[in-house]
């Protein structure tokens, strides 16, 4: 009846009288739907027919009471006496028979010619309407509804749901397109962002079909949602990370659940480091990592942390877990200057520079590590007129035993620095004479060579096995 509606009111007449047609023929005690069908037929005899059954099922319905009068009183209005029209038909048929032969004889055509064009060929009588089966009603609505679905007229295809459901009430194929809209239209709530709504759309598409394990999947889904979006307004960061995970577990694109687990891991992990838990807060950043790889939310936070941790454990002098977080923090964020500074420090505290310094006017040599001094040795630097030169220098070389053709002297534990011309001045032990004797042995801490700087022995050693190529020198007063 529904649907016979629709079709009368948008003008598809045949198609609303075979529908209006259907529902008199499922409740034949329906004088609703008789007057309906009344308003809907042409012949006058049959719509006076068709509200004379109304009356027979309610004689007080005062439309089709109203209705019929008005049919009959145009009617007898338009009588007049039969004799009178009688005889005026036949002088009227008699006078174009006469016209019509003399046309004929005028024109030399045949006679039964002429008189066969006053033949009027027989008006078919009228095909009546088919009577469609509920099924049939519920199959032409079916393009209606997905085109309605493809531009997600919502309103419209839960009219036409309406319509099908009531034309076939236990019919599948009503049921299957009611579970195709409800799902649709609460998918297309979610991507709205509109969850509440959609889980009601839901909601009716599992009570329509408890098996349908899409519709049981969107159901589920959207509550575990809802309870991790209650959990977030209320503060409870574990379990809207709980909520969430699930849901991107179970639906990774659903809706903005990937936003909403990045918030709860990050809003979590903030208060860690607000409480001084930076561990805590480190190890919840890693779980938020592994399943949000790319957001840059939580990639930020995590580098905080790190930094945060490893500028803490400098200051404890843990050196090695302390280089391992600053390293870390700078892979995540490379710009992050601050982590820079402190990876520089620890980096020189692990791994302190070694140099060597010598200062002429003490005639004393130093050897460092970072800010540590590890070797103090007194020296012999060059006799004036052949001075040591001053200046930042290297190793440029070792040898165990190098030897001087100039001075004719074997020097033991050499490391050369500098060039004076083509010939190389170092540090060394004492020099060894051909004979075998030593030079200068009893004039350490004076200036007493001919340019190199002269350790002992065992001090030439010791900085000969401590030294490496590359390694500054610096020479001073």
């Amino acid at each position: 009846m529904e649907a016979g509606q629709i079709a009368a009111r948008q003008g598809r007449r045949a198609e609303a009288r075979g529908l209006v047609q259907a529902a008199v023929q499922a409740r034949p005690d329906w004088a609703e739907a008789w007057l309906w069908l009344a308003q809907m037929t042409e012949d006058r005899r049959e719509r006076q027919a068709l509200l004379r059954q109304v009356l027979t099922l309610e004689p007080e319905h005062a439309q089709a009471r109203a209705e019929l009068a008005r049919l009959e009183r145009g009617a007898t209005g338009s009588r007049r006496p039969a004799a009178t029209l009688r005889h005026r038909r036949i002088a009227g048929l008699l006078t174009l028979l006469v016209m019509l032969l003399l046309a004929a004889l005028l024109i030399g055509g045949p006679v039964a010619y002429s008189l066969a064009r006053l033949i009027s060929t027989p008006t078919p009588a009228a095909t009546p309407t088919p009577t469609l089966t509920p099924a049939q009603i519920v199959d032409q609505f079916v393009p209606r509804l997905q085109a309605a679905l493809a531009s997600q007229s919502w309103e419209r295809a839960a009219e036409i749901v309406a319509i099908m459901e009531a034309v076939e009430p236990s019919g599948a194929e009503a049921r299957h397109w009611a579970l195709v809209v409800y799902r649709q239209h609460g998918q297309a709530l979610v991507q709205a962002g509109q969850i509440r709504a959609a889980l009601e759309q839901f909601d009716q598409a599992v009570a329509l079909a408890p098996d349908d394990e899409e519709a049981r999947l969107w159901q589920q889904s959207t509550r575990t949602y809802l309870e991790g979006q209650g959990a977030l307004e209320a503060g409870d960061w574990a379990m809207a990370i709980q909520a969430f995970a699930r849901v991107q577990a179970q639906m990774p694109t659903y809706a903005d659940v990937a936003a909403r687990l990045a918030e709860a891991y990050c809003r979590q992990a903030e208060a860690a480091l607000e409480g001084g838990d930076l561990s805590g807060a480190i190890e919840t950043l890693n779980q938020a990592r592994q399943q949000l790889p790319d957001d840059p939310q939580v990639t930020d936070l995590l580098a905080q942390a790190y930094r945060q941790r490893g500028l803490f454990r400098e200051e404890e002098g843990q050196l090695e877990q302390a280089r391992s977080d600053l390293e870390t923090a700078l892979l995540l964020r490379p710009g992050d200057a601050e982590a820079q500074a402190g990876l520089d420090r620890v980096l020189y505290r692990l791994f302190p520079p070694r140099r060597i310094e010598i200062d002429i006017s003490q005639q004393h040599l130093y050897a460092w590590e970072g800010d540590r001094l590890v070797y103090s040795f007194p020296t012999s630097t060059g006799l004036p007129g052949q001075d040591t030169a001053t200046g930042h220098f290297q190793v440029l070389d070792k040898l165990p035993m190098a030897y001087s053709s100039v001075w004719h002297l074997k020097m033991p534990y050499w490391l050369g620095i500098y060039y004076v011309g083509n010939i190389e001045n170092g540090i060394h032990a004492l020099p060894i004479r051909p004979d075998g004797s030593v030079m200068w042995a009893g004039l350490l801490g004076q200036r007493a060579s001919y340019g190199c700087v002269i350790l002992s022995t065992e001090a030439a050693r010791l900085i000969y096995d401590w030294a490496e190529i590359g390694m500054p020198v610096d020479i001073h007063y």
